[in-house]
């Protein structure tokens, strides 16, 4: 039986990796062709720029969880906000990590049922990736952070796959440079900040990461600034492959990418790819199911850890089979996930975050007092 997660310690170089893969979920297949819609070839400098607002709210959550030591996300709530508007802010994020791993879910069981297994019920691969997510989640902090470790180097080598689609790039693509309106880079902006949300998770583990605040900011700069080089690397690498007049045609380019490069040892570098990529849907995913399991013990409260995660898996494999039985139930999940996102990972971070500074002055005058 694992230790409870009040019990366990991760390091800061596992705190990174479940941080990494938890940033890196669906978006990395898709995000060039919707910054190419919304920027056009100017993509990748809203990108650039809601990286570095992500940063900034990484610094935040860092801060937020310094100045409430050994407390989780959902005792902060409560801590800020009293504890009747604290358990309503608790309830509005476990519906919100519910909303994310079902959007994750939907999408993994859309991908694969479309390039590598069309004949195969989307319910077999719904209960793929919850097993695989329910056994990473079992055992607690220590089991997550090992396996998210494990899996970092797949980062590597896909990153080193995606060379291949420089062969028949044409970096005349990308310009000219700043043609876009500047609704349209607000709305990349947003998009990329969406893309890098799972700042929000931090809260989840940063209390029991060893290390100083200032090590751990070190630390979480450093892997945000890792995901946000990937993203970059992934956006310009499509567009200088597709160019403006083929992207927006393309709902997976880098799938579409690698599917005509040619490798000696690899017949098919974009089922290789994905079947790698597989593996980050399944970390992204047990980071969020994760995430809704620890929300869901701390409002009602229930004795039993693993009816927590039962319960949350077994919501996310409801809504997320109604979902895949046509594209109008996919498009009203991604519209409910839009229309949420913007609070739990731009408005209560930020609010929690000035809050912080006035416990901060209430323990500075008990200190003087």
């Amino acid at each position: 039986m694992a230790k409870s997660d009040t019990q366990q310690k991760i390091t800061l170089s596992q705190l990174a990796y479940i941080f990494i893969q938890s940033q890196i979920g669906v978006d990395i297949l898709n995000l060039s062709t919707v910054l190419h819609k919304e920027v056009g070839a100017d993509g990748w400098i809203p990108l650039l720029v809601g990286g570095a607002i992500s940063i900034v709210f990484v610094v935040l959550m860092v801060h937020v969880s310094k100045c409430y030591p050994g407390e989780s996300l959902f005792e902060i709530l409560r801590s800020s906000f009293g504890k009747p508007l604290g358990n309503v802010a608790g309830f509005g994020y476990y519906v919100y990590f519910l909303v994310v791993a079902i959007y994750l879910l939907t999408s993994y069981g859309e991908l694969i049922n479309q390039w590598l297994l069309p004949e195969t019920p989307i319910m077999v691969l719904y209960l793929l990736l919850l097993i695989s997510a329910l056994y990473t989640i079992s055992g607690g902090l220590t089991v997550i952070a090992k396996v998210f470790t494990f899996f970092a180097v797949i980062l590597f080598l896909i990153s080193v796959l995606f060379l291949f689609g420089f062969v028949d790039a044409k970096f005349i693509y990308l310009l000219p440079i700043g043609q876009a309106s500047f609704s349209g880079f607000m709305e990349g902006i947003r998009v990329t900040i969406y893309s890098l949300s799972s700042y929000v998770l931090l809260l989840l583990f940063l209390p029991y990461t060893q290390g100083s605040s200032k090590q751990k900011n070190r630390t979480l700069i450093g892997a945000n600034l890792i995901v946000i080089f990937f993203y970059l690397y992934t956006v310009i690498v499509s567009f200088a492959h597709f160019g403006s007049d083929q992207i927006e045609h393309v709902s997976q380019p880098v799938l579409y990418m690698l599917r005509t490069a040619d490798s000696v040892i690899i017949t098919r570098i974009d089922i290789f790819v994905l079947a790698m990529w597989t593996v980050f849907a399944m970390t992204a995913f047990a980071a969020y199911l994760y995430g809704a399991e620890r929300a869901f013990a701390k409002i009602p409260k229930p004795k039993k850890k693993m009816l927590n995660v039962y319960s949350s898996s077994i919501i996310v494999l409801a809504v997320s089979y109604w979902g895949g039985l046509n594209e109008k139930n996919i498009r009203g999940i991604i519209n409910f996930q839009d229309l949420i996102t913007e609070y739990f990972t731009i408005y209560i971070p930020i609010l929690l975050f000035l809050l912080s500074y006035v416990r901060r002055k209430d323990k500075q005058k008990e200190a003087e007092q």
